[in-house]
């Protein structure tokens, strides 16, 4: 199934389209129908209608070596199904959509905010369920090893779904202002 995020003016849909000023969300209907919409408005429209699907697999701890579950959501897998334009390669995932990310540490305890000593920073990261150690953000969501044939080539990332988040929460449009940038 296809999903598409539905023209405010008409009876087409939203696709990616590349102008003078960069990626912009143009109707399908153009140029009978000249609706448009910023990507972050896009990905919040998706958002808000279709959930975010939260994944998890599998991943052996760097410091006790036993496998702990690792959770990820990849907002650009989720928007190629309106367009191919979005590519998995921008990597939007655990820890930069901040109202989510927020959402999945309520649920998954695993899931928490944690300083690192190599970047110097705190962000929402997997943590090991056996011994807390930090999992990371880059080796865990920017290059998934275990899954990356998976999401980046197959798109057979069903088997991980652990859940569909729905997103309610205010923030949502100024958090993907933030990190949803495709110019």
């Amino acid at each position: 199934m296809t999903k598409e995020i539905e023209c405010r003016n008409c009876g087409g849909h939203y696709v990616a389209r590349e102008g003078k000023y960069g990626v912009f969300v143009g109707c399908s209907e153009f140029p009978r129908c000249k609706s448009t919409m910023s990507v972050p408005e896009l990905a919040h429209a998706f958002i808000m209608k279709y959930g975010l699907n939260l994944y998890g697999w599998k991943k052996n701890c760097w410091k006790c070596k036993q496998d702990t579950i690792v959770y990820s959501y990849f907002l650009y897998y989720e928007l190629e199904e309106i367009d191919h334009f979005f590519s998995i390669e921008h990597g939007i995932g655990l820890g930069d959509i901040p109202c989510v990310d927020i959402i999945i540490s309520t649920k998954y305890p695993s899931v928490k905010m944690s300083y690192s000593k190599t970047t110097r920073s705190s962000y929402m990261a997997n943590t090991c369920e056996h011994c807390q150690a930090l999992q990371g953000k880059n080796h865990v969501v920017n290059d998934p090893h275990g899954i990356i044939i998976d999401l980046w080539h197959d798109h057979t990332m069903d088997k991980y779904l652990v859940e569909n988040i729905q997103v309610t929460d205010a923030n949502l449009l100024a958090d993907l202002k933030k990190c949803v940038d495709l110019s």
